[in-house]
């Protein structure tokens, strides 16, 4: 459906134009069919389109470059024996004790017995937040492609071809060698968690065994061990192949700070001149999404980096950067508002003069959000905004005590039929009982009998992340009998995360709580 959105458009386009006023014109194909300063003609094809005056900012939708879709119905794991050295530490030999019990098992049972409610629950809990494509989609039985967000892995842009390589685990440094690099041929991406610990911990040979694959096309998640000297040895191999490229480090400094009281030096990886993206990693050691994400980012810099990125440059980490990044499979669709991208927006309460934009999507917090828009469709917005924009088959939703509207029924798939209450049922069925609900979960897989990449398998999910000790029951395909699963976590930082974030003491995400007044 064609749609048109006046306000003040923020286009982080090349020349970071700021058009107030502003058009954005949506095409009935999903992608923007011009973005001009009011009052110039429309484009062909946009005589009857609904003209809306948002009375707001206008942003490319968020992206969300590292997550762990899986696992973001849970709540934050206040995990023992933090800070941790590195991630072996609390996932390897030396896992946690309540790694299992409080991630593992939860996580499992749900997106086995209930796969589209999860999906679904996470994808709205992202949306609230402004993010439109989003990275981290955990294995399964059949690929989603993305009921609602993009979802980076599995998106298929722009021939629809998969190009997106990801690996949360780290990979043999023969299968890097091999069978990684060859591929990273500059029409492929690789997204790969590498060196995420302290400073200058063993978990550091881990880059040298990536050496292979630092192309252009190698999105490297945390990198937190690693030292400028290795940052610039990065940017070098890169420019090196291609000297107008990039290499793109992505950046999860709650997740860092939770789990080693340390993070990622991207103050000196942008000297060296690698470009910086935020991801919210995932909800047991992370914010709720990465406009949450971005509120800890603006923190540390101004606390611990001496403001070293502007404000734009915070934003870039959320628009700009990664779709530039992703731009390499996908070419440069999303991101940026310019003609022929697509039109995936954040339509935002302006509660700033509009001349500090960027210090509005700083700020800006779950009540602020007035519309999302993914490929032109709305998807969640204020009722008044969504039912301008046509929106179909909404559901109301109250967020941070405000009235919104979601849609997260599809009529038109067959494998997507929840609305938002089923959602919530079919989440609170699990809790109620968890060794019911995974019995029957592995009575359909084994009635189904087929193979399980067959398009008519039964959904399943599995988490990306390392199941920890789960015993013999795993073993014996059991659940433990008195597992609880957690109530979905919040779709908002509410009063009870921020509780367990001044109870983990860590100074650098005190900061945090001042952005939700």
């Amino acid at each position: 459906m064609a749609l048109i959105l006046d306000g003040t458009v923020v286009t982080c386009d090349s020349d970071h134009r700021i058009l107030d006023p502003g058009s954005v014109y949506v095409g009935d194909d999903g992608r923007l069919a011009a973005v001009r300063p009011a009052g110039q003609a429309a484009p062909a094809g946009f005589p009857d389109a609904p003209r809306i005056d948002t009375g707001a900012l206008i942003f490319p939708g968020l992206i969300d470059l590292h997550n762990h879709i899986a696992y973001n119905t849970l709540p934050l794991w206040e995990a023992v024996g933090v800070p941790y050295l590195h991630h072996d530490r609390w996932v390897g030999e030396q896992r946690t004790p309540d790694y299992s019990t409080s991630v593992t098992w939860p996580a499992k049972v749900l997106g086995q017995a209930a796969p589209e409610a999860l999906i679904k629950y996470v994808e709205v809990k992202a949306l609230i937040g402004g993010t439109t494509s989003i990275q981290g989609a955990p294995h399964s039985t059949r690929a989603v492609d993305g009921w609602l967000l993009r979802i980076v892995d599995n998106e298929k842009l722009p021939a629809g071809t998969d190009m997106v390589m990801t690996a949360a685990l780290q990979l043999d440094a023969e299968v890097l060698r091999e069978e990684r690099a060859p591929r990273l041929d500059g029409t492929r991406l690789l997204i790969y968690h590498v060196a995420e610990g302290s400073s200058g911990s063993i978990v550091r040979r881990e880059f040298e065994e990536l050496e292979p694959c630092l192309k252009p096309g190698l999105i490297g998640v945390h990198a937190t061990a690693l030292a400028p000297a290795d940052f610039g040895k990065w940017q070098d191999a890169v420019t090196a192949i291609s000297p107008e490229e990039q290499g793109t480090v992505v950046w999860s400094p709650f997740s860092n700070y939770w789990l080693y009281h340390d993070t990622t030096q991207v103050a000196e990886a942008h000297r060296k001149g690698l470009r910086i993206a935020l991801g919210s990693d995932w909800a047991p050691s992370g914010t709720k999404h990465v406009l949450g994400e971005l509120k800890v980012a603006d923190a540390v810099n101004r606390h611990e980096f001496g403001s070293h990125f502007d404000d734009r440059d915070l934003c870039d980490m959320v628009t700009a950067n990664p779709g530039d990044a992703l731009a390499t499979a996908w070419g440069p669709h999303v991101g940026r508002l310019q003609h022929g991208n697509a039109a995936d927006l954040l339509v935002l309460e302006r509660h700033e003069p509009a001349r500090d934009a960027y210090r509005n999507l700083i700020d800006a917090t779950e009540r602020h959000v007035r519309l999302v828009t993914v490929r032109g469709r709305p998807f969640y917005g204020t009722p008044a905004l969504m039912t301008a924009a046509e929106a179909t088959d909404t559901d109301t939703i109250t967020v941070a005590g405000l009235r919104r509207r979601v849609s997260v029924r599809q009529p038109g798939r067959t494998d997507a039929q929840l609305d938002w209450p089923g959602v919530k049922r079919a989440l609170e069925a699990v809790r109620d009982d968890p060794v019911a609900a995974w019995r029957a979960s592995q009575d359909a897989l084994a009635e189904w009998g087929g193979p399980l990449d067959d398009p008519e398998a039964p959904l399943t999910l599995f988490g990306d992340m390392p199941d920890g000790d789960t015993g013999l029951f795993a073993a014996a395909g059991e659940v433990p009998p008195d597992l609880v699963v957690p109530r979905p976590d919040p779709l908002t930082h509410d009063a009870a995360y921020f509780a367990a974030v001044a109870r983990s003491g860590v100074p650098q995400l005190q900061h945090l709580a001042d952005y939700y007044p």
